[in-house]
């Protein structure tokens, strides 16, 4: 038998070599797939790019004017819902008003880029709107904002833009929009699609289409009360890196100095004042806030904007004067239009509540996910925190406009409560909604079938599939879950629930129902006038105004004191002696509120939320939804 011989040193020096060799390659090819190729492709490795999808039987139709998708509105859910359009195969038209795309953004200075992110730290947002805010230089740049939308634009190949176009006419016929007349540069043009999208910030096709819908906060009750707006300014000649370094470093400082600031008008604040480099040594101001102004009323908003112009240079002249960095600033110019949101809430298939993203209602034909406080500002200035919704969907029968089977809205105008506008007017949102609603509308044609026809409950199969498609392309569909038991397992919280659609509990950032705490006096007098303005302002007058305003007292809510306030405000005699039993005996409190309210002195608020609802019930004869 052969005796084995071992390797010879420099055979294993070979191997040894080769091993490293191998290794070395390896790593490499792993840096370069995952780290190198993806910066040198462009693939932001902040966001998952999504896969690509091409849908059937589209871009069939040849002809001049003539598309699957015709998209009105250049704002960033337009410019998305385009994108979305185009990127499964369909032939799309973006249709702008102004000669330059994204003018909405670009006119009026919005930097409002930050991503919908929960208080848990999972980012929510489209990878839409992830890849144009990482292109943009992280969304706070104007100028690389309008540059990277144009270039995404112009890479779609079957995605026409026309531009300064106005709606002259439109046809429409048995529910479907049949074609829309345009004026342009050019001459009319008769545009014909297939399917519409409205991206216009006031609902110009639904307009026209008469779908029904609200101004302002007139669903809950609250008439000629807008959402403030905003006006921005640039200035030129600063170093954006010592204003950040001051910022940071002598924040407390600064905002003393700007409270010495005063405005020349009692509807115009200085709030926020967020700083954003744009390059160049110019840098970006949002901090002139406006209240007050009715948003339909173009005069009004016209007004105001020469009066926030005038703020504008006011401060900024402030600035120079207090602030170092600013002393040799120029090269001023103000937005040409104010950050606004939508005057009009349309009225679709669905509307969304504020209870339902509170609440995070997964809905089966649900098409984005959102995360964003719900703030409202009242006349007087005061702003709440009215909840916090950890995450909350959009559902699709939101943006289908009652009346219309081939049309789908965009933005914060869709169909839900006035409350639930500041959580969705993100740009984060509305890219997302918008992206969405391209997908959807080039999925109806490529599968014969008409939108509303897609919720339908018979129809499941057809919603779980249409989500597999935008989850495919980047909508972020979530499945984290949120515990929120301790909300929604409270006896009270049905009732909670109605209060707070009408914006009449402010639960602030920690959602704090306050259930088990010891309501006062004042709270159950506010909550039961209010929600009767908000609920039915007819039967409103000045002697029920003046009989619970003498209990706007910041005193414990006891039980005699609930029942004194319920005997006077139905106009019930008392003995005088026992409010309690007397509110008992003639069927103010119920049988559920009085075993409630067994064994106890004072009232919890869970108590006061049920006897609130059914008090304004009662007094309003109409049921709270």
């Amino acid at each position: 038998m052969k005796k084995k011989t071992k390797p010879s040193p420099k055979l294993n020096k070979r191997i040894d070599n080769l091993v490293r060799v191998v290794l070395v390659l390896s790593i490499a090819i792993i840096v370069f797939f995952f780290a190198i190729r993806p910066m040198i492709f462009k693939k932001d490795y902040y966001f998952d790019s999504g896969d690509d999808v091409t849908l059937e039987n589209l871009g069939t139709d040849k002809g001049t004017d003539i598309y699957d998708i015709a998209v009105v509105g250049d704002g960033i859910d337009g410019i998305s819902a385009a994108l979305g359009a185009a990127g499964v195969g369909a032939k799309t038209i973006l249709i702008c008003s102004d000669k330059e795309l994204g003018s909405q953004i670009g006119e009026s200075f919005n930097t409002s880029w930050s991503p919908d992110v929960t208080p848990t730290g999972n980012n929510v947002s489209s990878d839409i709107f992830k890849e144009i805010r990482y292109k943009s230089g992280e969304g706070i740049n104007i100028g690389n904002y309008l540059k990277t939308i144009k270039e995404m634009v112009s890479e779609k190949k079957n995605l026409d833009v026309m531009y300064e176009s106005q709606i002259t006419d439109m046809g429409v016929q048995s529910g479907q929009v049949q074609n829309i007349q345009f004026d342009t540069p050019k001459g009319k043009r008769t545009v014909k699609a297939k399917q519409y999208i409205d991206a216009t910030n006031d609902g110009e096709i639904l307009k026209r289409a008469n779908v029904p819908y609200s101004v302002g906060y007139s669903d809950i009750g609250i008439k000629q009360l807008f959402p403030p707006i905003y006006l921005n300014f640039m200035v030129s000649g600063v170093d954006y890196k010592e204003i950040e370094k001051l910022m940071k470093e002598q924040k407390m400082l600064v905002n003393s100095i700007l409270k010495q600031y005063n405005t020349s008008n009692s509807n115009v604040s200085v709030s926020g004042f967020n700083i954003s480099d744009q390059g160049n040594s110019k840098v970006l101001i949002e901090g002139i806030t406006v209240k007050n102004v009715d948003l339909q009323n173009e005069k009004k908003i016209q007004e105001y904007y020469n009066i926030a112009s005038k703020e504008c240079m006011d401060l900024f002249q402030f600035l120079k004067l207090n602030l170092e960095p600013f002393k040799d600033a120029g090269g001023f110019s103000v937005a040409a239009q104010f950050v606004k949101p939508s005057a009009y809430h349309f009225k679709g298939l669905y509307n969304l509540t504020l209870g339902d993203i509170l609440t995070g209602k997964r809905f089966s034909d649900r098409i984005s996910t959102a995360s964003r406080p719900v703030t409202m500002t009242m006349e007087d200035g005061n702003g709440y925190i009215l909840c916090n919704p950890k995450i909350f969907y959009i559902p699709l029968r939101s943006i289908i406009p009652q009346g219309l089977t081939n049309v789908l809205m965009t933005g914060d105008k869709i169909s839900c409560s006035s409350l639930v506008q500041s959580a969705i007017n993100s740009n984060s949102s509305k890219s997302g909604s918008g992206y969405a609603a391209g997908i959807i509308s080039a999925y109806s044609i490529s599968k014969s079938i008409d939108i509303p026809h897609i919720v339908e409950d018979y129809n499941l199969d057809t919603q779980a599939e249409l989500e597999k498609v935008l989850r495919k392309k980047g909508i972020f569909m979530s499945d984290i879950t949120e515990d929120l038991t301790s909300i929604t397992e409270n006896w009270s919280y049905p009732y909670a629930e109605k209060l707070i659609n009408i914006g009449l509990l402010s639960a602030g950032i920690t959602n704090d129902m306050k259930f088990n705490k010891k309501a006062k006096s004042q709270d159950f007098a506010y909550v039961i006038l209010n929600g009767v303005v908000r609920t039915s302002p007819d039967k409103y007058n000045y002697d029920f105004d003046t009989i619970l305003r003498a209990y706007l007292k910041d005193e414990p809510l006891t039980k005699d004191k609930l029942a004194q306030i319920l005997l006077d405000v139905a106009g019930k005699k008392t003995s005088g002696e026992n409010y309690y039993d007397d509110a008992r005996k003639q069927g103010l409190v119920d049988e559920t509120l009085e075993q409630k309210l067994k064994n106890k002195s004072h009232v919890e608020y869970s108590d006061m939320y049920y006897a609130a609802v059914k008090a304004i019930e009662k007094i309003t004869g109409k049921p709270m939804n």
